[in-house]
């Protein structure tokens, strides 16, 4: 027996530490700014929750991935994973040429648009004819932001939250704001007596998950479990809890 006890010691120590091995897994850091609801925002409970927090909640269990938030600016959070900060960020982020050239995107899975939110007793606005030489707010780093600025003779204001943009423009402060559909038509469903929606969509964009450049084996997975979420019908479950008027 005590000639066998250094091979079973032995034999005990290599399972112990092949079983440490196989215990670890990598934990992947979702930057999201959650001030965007319904999509991202963070709840009475301090809990951050949304239909994006929901669908990359699916995909990471679809995936077999761990996952863990880290609620930041959106420009920063752009900016962090142009710089690798981040694995990947959900954030109704919009695919758009110049993003896909500092950091990859998933599949699409919302379409989306900007539109003009003002208030509801405001008639010189009407639609984007009539936003020259308008006060104009959006939120940094968007593509609301992107058309703001394009708006000829307009001043545009900047924010770190759509929230605050939505608050001086019931304070008077700006005449409209330049924000995603489902956003937009949030904000007036429960400023219903205060603001309305003007003009048709100005464009049409898809919203996709971003993952940090090289991280070519994530991207994978979160594809793998994006297809999977979409084929059992989660998106529109989602779509019902949380955008059904």
């Amino acid at each position: 027996m005590k000639r066998l006890f250094p091979v079973f010691l032995a034999l005990v120590l290599v399972t112990l530490s092949l079983s440490a091995c196989g215990g670890k897994s990598t934990k992947y850091i979702i930057a999201t700014d959650a001030t965007w609801p319904p999509f991202e925002y963070v709840d009475d409970q301090n809990n951050i929750v949304g239909f994006d927090i929901d669908l990359m909640n699916a995909i990471a269990e679809e995936a077999g991935i761990e996952i863990e938030y880290q609620n930041v600016g959106f420009d920063p959070l752009l900016a962090g994973m142009a710089q690798g900060t981040y694995d990947a960020a959900i954030s109704s982020i919009t695919i758009t040429e110049e993003r896909s050239k500092s950091m990859l995107f998933s599949d699409p899975y919302y379409v989306a648009g900007q539109m003009i939110v003002v208030q509801k007793n405001n008639t010189s606005i009407t639609g984007e004819a009539s936003l020259k030489g308008k006060k104009l707010g959006a939120q940094l780093g968007t593509t609301g932001e992107a058309l703001a600025n394009d708006t000829e003779g307009a001043t545009v204001k900047s924010y770190n939250q759509i929230g605050l943009a939505i608050q001086d423009l019931l304070n008077g402060q700006i005449d409209a704001v330049i924000c995603d559909t489902p956003i937009a038509e949030g904000y007036v469903k429960n400023n219903s007596n205060t603001l309305k929606i003007v003009g048709n969509s100005l464009t049409t964009e898809s919203y996709g998950i971003a993952v940090a450049k090289g991280k070519t084996d994530l991207l994978k997975k979160i594809n793998e479990g994006l297809a999977a979420v979409k084929a059992a019908g989660i998106i529109e479950t989602l779509v019902q809890k949380w955008m059904a008027s």
